[in-house]
């Protein structure tokens, strides 16, 4: 199999071709700059200055795997234009129509759960209520639409994956906050917290995302897990453990730390603490033959092992 990898340098895309590279595949990294990684078998790296490869230099591709993206920051807007937009719409949109002229016969698209919003008291599905509030989420939603529209005129295989957040080592995100904030072994108010989140290990994502480019067939949209949903209280006292710090939880009234939060324009960070959202991958389960090779206890304590916090 010959897959290209659109955001190879980002954090998944790193474990990804690692993945890539120890199944024996032949790998088209492309990206903007190359990161710091050891030689990989099998990997090609393409650095393009403007995240995105000519039509050419795509031929003889099996797959791609779309990552590439903006994600992380707060900054939508510069000098007039969206630059989310931008990045994860109309770029994913290119590299789409790039692909179908090279003749590369399925493309991924990484999304994100986002689209269906910050928090859900039930499980959420592939039909769930979509509800993209942010920059970032309205950005993936858009490119969805108008990659499932190229998709349907070009007949061009289309794999739509939404992950929760992703963690492992060293990620990028509100994980890392967390761990950062229990190493600080301060209080905190959360004892009364019994919301559930969703979370899916990025090891096991890069296989999915492995499974997607080499066996999905058609149009088709996946809600993914791999059982690492947790309530906050437990996850922190978890981190604690690994970490070797104590960990001092104390009730606190939610509301009053809802309003709190949403006086100092954090409302979204305590309501993704504070809040369900989990993931009912049931279509995954059922559809595909994929199962997580790492368990969400194993994978949570390969997580943990970083010593960088």
């Amino acid at each position: 199999m010959k897959v290209a990898v659109s955001g190879a340098s980002g954090y998944v895309g790193q474990a990804l071709l690692m993945l890539l590279a120890r199944q024996g595949a032949s790998t088209l990294a492309l990206a903007r700059s190359k990161p710091l990684l050891p030689a990989l078998d099998g990997v090609r790296w393409l650095l393009c200055a403007d995240g995105e490869p000519s039509a050419s230099q795509l031929v003889g591709i099996d797959a791609v795997v779309h990552l590439a993206g903006r994600a992380h920051t707060r900054v939508a807007f510069a000098n007039g234009r969206d630059l989310f937009d931008g990045a994860n719409h109309r770029l994913a949109v290119r590299m789409a129509l790039a692909a179908q002229r090279a003749g590369v016969g399925r493309f991924v698209f990484v999304s994100t759960l986002g689209v269906h919003g910050n928090w859900s008291d039930s499980a959420v599905r592939e039909d769930s209520p979509i509800r993209a509030e942010t920059p970032y989420a309205r950005s993936k939603w858009a490119a969805e639409q108008a990659l499932l529209r190229s998709s349907e005129a070009s007949g061009m295989d289309l794999c739509i994956v939404r992950p929760p957040m992703v963690y492992g080592p060293r990620c990028p995100g509100n994980f890392t906050r967390l761990l950062k904030l229990v190493r600080m072994a301060c209080p905190l108010p959360f004892a009364s917290v019994n919301a559930q989140r969703s979370f899916v290990y990025v090891e096991n994502l890069a296989s999915f995302l492995v499974h997607c480019a080499e066996h999905v067939r058609g149009r088709q949209t996946f809600v993914i897990g791999d059982g690492s949903d947790w309530e906050l209280p437990q996850l922190i006292r978890t981190i604690g453990a690994a970490l070797d710090v104590p960990v001092r939880l104390f009730p606190f009234p939610l509301p009053v730390l809802r309003l709190a939060a949403q006086a100092a324009g954090r409302q979204r960070e305590i309501d993704s603490l504070t809040r369900s959202m989990t993931v009912d991958w049931a279509h995954v389960r059922n559809g595909t033959s994929w199962r997580p090779p790492i368990p969400a206890v194993d994978a949570l304590q390969a997580a943990l092992k970083s010593d960088v916090f």
